[in-house]
């Protein structure tokens, strides 16, 4: 007795991309180093974790690493693991609305209630909590949450990722 699968065409390439879909949760690509331009970088997000919930802390480790690959024949020469980033409860982010950054109106009143000065600011929140709302509430998917902040963690480790 044999026994077959048979699926659609639509059906197997899902499959298809399902099997072909990479290991690494997010990349980058970076500039070419200017002492070893053979190389194509980028920045792999290999992991990520949050401590228990229970727990005093609020933060999100984000493991990094940096390929190096051969321009010629496009082979992985070599991964350097990049410091590990803490996005902690610290940490704050612009919100985003539909059509950019949440504002609000900061208003200084004197102490007969008379408006003395009014600035415009952007919205903040803290960076944890605002991922949390972003992945439950579908405003956002995790891989547009970590490309959104592999650009800041570009400018927080410029130093150790371009000392290989």
């Amino acid at each position: 007795m044999n026994t077959e699968l048979i699926v659609t065409p639509e059906v197997q390439a899902v499959l298809d991309t399902i099997k072909n879909t990479g290991k690494s949760w997010h990349e980058m690509m970076l500039p070419d180093h200017p002492m070893y331009p053979q190389f194509a970088r980028k920045l792999v997000v290999t992991g990520f974790n949050t401590p228990d919930m229970e727990g005093e802390e609020d933060r999100i480790y984000v493991n990094v690493r940096q390929y190096l690959i051969i321009k010629d024949g496009n082979i992985i020469h070599k991964r350097l693991k990049m410091p590990d980033w803490m996005i902690h409860e610290g940490n704050v982010e612009q919100v985003m609305g539909k059509d950019g950054f949440l504002k609000g109106i900061y208003r200084t009143t004197d102490d007969d209630g008379q408006i003395t000065e009014e600035k415009e600011a952007i919205l903040k929140a803290p960076s944890v909590q605002y991922i949390r709302f972003l992945i439950k509430t579908k405003a956002a998917h995790l891989v547009d949450i970590l490309q959104q902040f592999m650009g800041l963690y570009t400018e927080l480790f410029d130093k150790e990722i371009n000392e290989i």
